[in-house]
């Protein structure tokens, strides 16, 4: 397959819009995470397999006792930051 597309000035970016053909080809959908990379003179885009099947307990799974560490004091609380504990 060989198309040819014109880069688009999108705002403040510059854009190429992906024709379907090649979206089809590529088996790729809408609003599907790519990788973007450089090899030599050309632009790889990879699509990157999200891990949906993640859940609280396997996120927590290495979390031990010895890995937490304790509440950090970073200091007087200043601006709008300041929190009033007299409620």
């Amino acid at each position: 397959m060989n198309i040819t597309q014109d880069l688009q000035k999108w705002g403040n970016s510059t854009g190429i819009r992906l024709p379907k053909k090649v979206i089809e080809a590529a088996h790729l959908k809408p609003n599907q995470t790519l990788s973007i990379s450089i090899k030599g003179k050309s632009i790889v885009l990879t699509p990157i397999k999200m891990n949906n099947d993640l859940t609280l307990d396997k996120m927590l799974a290495g979390v031990t006792p010895q890995n937490v560490h304790s509440e950090i004091e970073w200091g007087k609380d200043v601006g709008a930051e300041t929190i009033d504990d007299k409620q």
